[in-house]
């Protein structure tokens, strides 16, 4: 296959063999299995409805942490400042293709 356009947690991401991607979850493993909606294979296109029969198998290579998020509240003349934040922990994940 030349990619497929998979659901992960709600979302919607085009996976490429070989080409790491980051998913905002943590994922306790090695693998996890995920459903194909379209695939894409020497220019053909497999469309499922919703899903093909075919499940892709990716490997988690390891977490990391995403960029910082910075919260911050202010009240006006009442000498009241907060500031807090957070680094959300994701997953990077690869598609290895195994001929």
């Amino acid at each position: 296959m030349n990619y497929a356009i998979c659901q992960i947690n709600g979302r919607q991401l085009k996976v490429i063999p070989g080409q790491p991607f980051d998913i905002d979850e943590k994922i306790i493993g090695k693998q996890i299995q995920v459903k194909i909606l379209l695939s894409s294979d020497e220019g053909k296109l497999k469309v499922g409805t919703p899903f093909l029969k075919e499940e892709l198998t990716l490997d988690v290579l390891d977490t990391v942490k995403g960029s910082k998020i910075r919260v911050a509240k202010y009240h006006a003349k009442a000498n009241f400042r907060k500031v807090t934040g957070l680094r959300l922990a994701k997953s990077r994940l690869v598609w290895n293709v195994k001929n």
